[in-house]
């Protein structure tokens, strides 16, 4: 199961996820996004550190991308995108 670090700053939050984010852990997933735009006016993804995820892992960050644009709320990727995550978003199309 992956881990996580919500960091604020002037401009927004930044949920960092590293390790893996599976199908295993995405009820965990599922809530810290939603936790992430509930505290957030811009809330941003760091995927620097995730070593591994799959399909079920973009399903939630789709759902939270609806969510915020449902609420008007900036929501982004932010730093650079780890091999693991690169590697599936090709493969996912």
């Amino acid at each position: 199961m992956g881990s996580y670090e919500s960091l604020r700053d002037e401009t927004g939050v930044t949920l960092r996820l590293s390790g893996a984010w599976t199908v295993e852990s995405a009820a965990s997933l599922r809530r810290e996004l939603l936790d992430l735009l509930a505290a957030a006016d811009v809330a941003r993804l760091d995927l620097a550190g995730v070593d591994d995820l799959d399909a079920t892992f973009f399903e939630m960050v789709h759902g939270a991308c609806l969510s915020a644009a449902r609420d008007a709320k900036p929501f982004s990727r932010t730093g650079p995108l780890s091999d693991a995550a690169r590697r599936v978003a090709l493969l996912s199309g």
